[in-house]
């Protein structure tokens, strides 16, 4: 297949070969993930360490797994590693690539470095960091980033108790619309809906529809199946318990 290529840089944007290391009892079994597009490529990687995680952990952060493997779309061409502790409480994950010029830039909301073809891939919006931050920090864990220009990247991922801060719902509550509780609710009655349906049952255009979705995905409230059709996560599911019983 013909991939992107970046005209600044003349670099095909290509999913990094990765390999990621999952405890198994007595050692590590190493996977390899090595996909042609970007979306079969987080696919790929959200299934392998969630499932790893899911027992160690009350919530694992699936909406900063999702974000920190959107974020190597700026480090290919390159080689990426991922590594779970045995306690599957920490993380790590290691790339190859050049590395960030200005890390205290790239972890402040809104600053994004992407190109028009890095977007074509990824959402590249500058929130990357700031929502594997704020979700890492609401599960009572910590998130760092090392990185030297010409050398590549190395996060490190922790989450010690798993327990949501509080916090997080009294902040959703304030900045939700109406419209996007409508939308969570229409899917405590629905398994699964897309745009199409959004749009018919709350009366709005088809780009609102989406564009309300993809928001609601990015907080981490609804996560999306292979077929892009969206559904309630855990996290989408205690947010409307707590502001039920508000």
């Amino acid at each position: 297949m013909e991939w992107p290529r970046d005209p600044e840089s003349g670099w095909v944007i290509r999913p990094p070969h990765t390999r990621i290391a999952i405890p198994d009892g007595s050692g590590f079994t190493v996977h390899e993930v090595h996909t042609d597009d970007f979306h079969s490529f987080r696919q790929k990687v959200l299934d392998i360490v969630l499932s790893s995680l899911a027992g160690a952990l009350p919530r694992p952060p699936e909406v900063a797994l999702r974000e920190l493997t959107d974020n190597l779309v700026h480090a290919v061409p390159c080689c990426a590693s991922l590594v779970v502790e045995p306690s599957r409480k920490r993380f790590y994950i290691s790339d190859t690539g050049p590395g960030i010029g200005r890390l205290d830039l790239a972890m402040e909301p809104g600053y994004s470095t992407a190109t028009e073809v890095q977007r074509s891939v990824i959402r590249g919006v500058g929130l990357g960091f700031y929502l594997a931050e704020k979700e890492i920090s609401d599960l009572g864990g910590e998130l760092n980033v090392f990185s030297q220009p010409g050398e590549g990247t190395y996060i490190s991922v922790s989450i010690l108790d798993g327990e949501v801060s509080s916090s997080v719902h009294h902040d959703l509550v304030e900045g939700l619309s109406q419209r996007q509780n409508n939308i969570l609710f229409l899917l405590t009655e629905e398994e699964f809906v897309g745009p199409s349906q959004v749009s018919t049952e709350l009366g709005v255009s088809l780009s609102t529809a989406h564009r309300e979705l993809v928001r609601l995905e990015r907080l981490g409230l609804i996560s999306r199946s292979s077929d892009g059709k969206r559904f309630l996560s855990d996290m989408g599911k205690s947010y409307l318990r707590s502001i039920l019983s508000l």
